[in-house]
């Protein structure tokens, strides 16, 4: 009896007992449920949540019908020999809230007002049938349709002929949806976040081991994944679309992603302030601002961010391909540092921009059919070489170059001796594999992705 008592506390001491897993679905659940089973599942997160403890699982039904609250993780986690599993199953979190048509009252020239007692942190707004809402400037300049949000509640103007039932207007309440904060060693798959005012995935604190497989954040005030401070994350395969930034990493955090696809979003695609990053095998196209911007930051909250190397923003960018936009399809600025390798730049205002106190290193890249340059650098802190380039507009270290001046180009910058300039075979779909190659390289390889670029796969379950 002694020997097997010793065995059994020698297990509990190494961190192999045996975990819980918390069932919960939304539509058949009840939380008078022990949520030990799928049949007897707890109806709210909530619950799964206070009931879980270290290295639990925590399994949604996707039922169909989004969750309508958060998944808060506060100082529960995992351990690195067996994390704890957030499984979503293809469910969606929503951060909407619907407003009662009776609760507004008339306001000012013709608007509603409705009371909040607190404004939810970040940019919130109002959705009517799926559908975002203008916000305007202000209380006084809201037009019919429009809404403005401010510390006492929110102001509405209903356009003419309608009534404020008829809009079946919702709110962004809830802050944001996956939330994070000094808990490690977390997986999250599979799982839909949206309609947040502030992020649909955010992690914060001192937060390690957070791995994020099959993700969407989509339709959030904010963004769709951001980490901060000093967080280390990895995320495989992520839809970030229709939301202010689709990726924001800040701070002194470090983050892996594959197999991303960020578009659609009102700012940048992807943008990395500070920390170290690395984005591979993914795509960025048609956001409002930079496609990738890559800025280094010295956020004074962090202890001795001055002498903090991570603070540059040293980033790695492979088998990427960024396109669309009305500004840099890569930008790097600030101060960070970037290698970037058999990527693909194209379609962007500016191909690849390189503020002066930057750092950038270019192979085996395409960058073309831009709307202004291909490359604008300010800094000689650029390599590049075994590129393509279309036409070839450059400005380097203020002077322009145009496609005739190509050879005068490379003498002056010092760079690009294997680099082409010719037209980039680009795949019309969404398939981005250019047959570019460098007939320098010995044995020949191809310029640009190595391998086809295919973006978010939606997985099913």
């Amino acid at each position: 009896m002694r020997t097997r008592h010793a065995v059994l506390c020698l297990l509990l001491s190494c961190g192999l007992a045996p975990a819980d897993t918390w069932y919960v679905n939304n539509q058949a659940g009840d939380d008078a449920n022990d949520g030990r089973s799928a049949k007897t599942a707890f109806a709210t997160i909530a619950k799964a949540t206070a009931s879980a403890n270290t290295s639990d699982s925590i399994v949604l039904a996707n039922t169909g019908v989004a969750y309508r609250e958060p998944i808060l993780m506060r100082r529960l986690g995992g351990t690195p020999a067996k994390p704890f599993v957030i499984e979503g199953n293809g469910a969606t979190i929503t951060g909407l809230k619907p407003l009662k048509p009776t609760d507004w009252k008339p306001a000012a020239a013709g608007t509603l007002f409705l009371p909040i007692e607190k404004k939810p942190y970040g940019p919130p707004f109002l959705v009517s049938r799926g559908q975002r809402l203008t916000a305007a400037k202000s209380a006084a300049a809201v037009q019919p349709g429009q809404f403005f949000w401010d510390k006492g509640g929110v102001h509405f103007r209903p356009e003419a002929g309608k009534s404020v039932e008829s809009y079946q207007l919702e709110a962004t309440l809830v802050t944001s949806g996956l939330t994070v904060q000094s808990s490690s060693y977390i997986i999250c798959r599979n799982l839909v976040s949206e309609y947040h005012s502030n992020d649909g995935f955010n992690v914060h604190g001192d937060c390690r081991g957070i791995t994020c497989e099959n993700i969407v954040g989509r339709h959030n005030g904010d963004d769709g994944f951001s980490i901060h401070e000093v967080i280390g994350a990895v995320v495989r395969n992520g839809h970030f679309h229709h939301n202010r930034w689709g990726i924001q990493d800040v701070n002194g955090s470090r983050s892996v992603f594959n197999g991303i696809t960020a578009e659609h979003n009102s700012g940048d695609g992807v943008n990395f302030v500070g920390g170290y990053h690395s984005l591979v095998d993914s795509i960025v196209r048609d956001n409002g601002k930079d496609q990738i911007a890559i800025v280094a930051s010295r956020p004074k909250h962090l202890i001795g961010s001055e002498h903090n190397p991570l603070c540059d923003c040293p980033c790695f960018l492979q088998n990427v391909v960024a396109s669309g936009g009305p500004r840099a399809a890569l930008s790097v600025r600030g101060g960070a540092r970037v290698t970037a390798w058999n990527c693909v730049f194209v379609g962007s205002d500016v191909g690849v921009a390189v503020a002066k106190d930057s750092t950038c290193h270019l192979v085996l890249s395409i960058v073309a059919g831009c709307g202004t340059r291909e490359l604008d650098s300010a800094s000689e802190r650029f390599f590049r070489d075994h590129n393509l380039y279309h036409p070839g507009r450059f400005r380097w270290l203020g002077t322009d170059y145009t496609p005739d001046q190509w050879d005068a180009f490379r003498t002056a910058a010092g760079h690009d001796t294997n680099s082409l300039l010719a037209a980039p075979k680009l795949a019309a779909d969404e398939t981005h594999h250019p047959t570019a190659e460098s007939p320098a390289l010995k044995p020949k390889r191809k310029i640009g992705p190595t391998a086809p670029v295919r973006g978010y796969q939606q997985v099913n379950h």
